[in-house]
């Protein structure tokens, strides 16, 4: 499902490609207060009748970005998500793909901030691409619980949306930002995660 949305997701055919990367290249020179659908076809060497031919607005060419960005960080996540072998090798796996599609995508992902804070939600139009991902978490660990790798007493669909606001909230505060080395935060979150969902208490002890 997730490498199908990624091809759906794809631009149709050159110009539909040319406006995107345009609309990319003045998000990060401009930011989405300045961008403009004049400006984006001036960058895209088309009219703006074209723009509108395939985007009914600058929200809908911004929409489609943070759509593909969300899509091929789940493509991203597989080696965990999909995964069935160690789990904290395949999360470090994952994590360190994710985060680079997170880094490659800083601009739109500061955008996706942005905007959520001014809306005071997650609007609409993205809300199905996170949630994919919180379901794709939570798939595995309850996997992972069943195949008695992880204590059972915490409900995996609670750990998985506290662990994917744990890893959106440092990527976003410090891996965007440029303030936290790349590869010790896949180290970090990792071991992190791995440790919330996997250790297992000494026998006798409280649950």
């Amino acid at each position: 499902m997730s490498a199908l949305a990624v091809r759906r997701l794809r631009p149709r055919n050159e110009t539909e490609g040319a406006i995107l990367t345009a609309a990319r290249a003045a998000l990060s020179d401009e930011g989405y207060d300045r961008l403009t659908i004049d400006g984006i076809a001036r960058r895209a060497f088309t009219s703006r009748t074209n723009v509108y031919f395939y985007f009914p607005g600058k929200r809908a060419v911004v929409d489609r970005l943070v759509q593909q960005t969300f899509a091929e960080m789940l493509v991203a996540g597989e080696p965990y998500l999909e995964g069935s072998g160690d789990p904290r090798a395949e999360l470090r796996a994952g994590l360190a793909r994710v985060v680079a599609v997170v880094n490659s995508n800083g601009d739109i992902l500061k955008l996706v901030a942005q905007l959520s804070g001014a809306e005071d939600r997650l609007p609409p139009e993205w809300e199905p691409y996170i949630r994919r991902f919180v379901r794709a978490a939570e798939g595995r660990i309850r996997r992972d619980q069943q195949r008695g790798l992880a204590p059972d007493d915490i409900d995996a669909s609670v750990s998985a949306r506290a662990l994917c606001a744990m890893v959106e909230r440092h990527v976003t505060t410090d891996v965007i930002r440029g303030n936290a080395s790349i590869t010790e935060s896949v180290r970090i979150l990792s071991e992190l995660w791995y440790r919330a969902v996997y250790f297992q208490p000494p026998p006798g002890s409280p649950r």
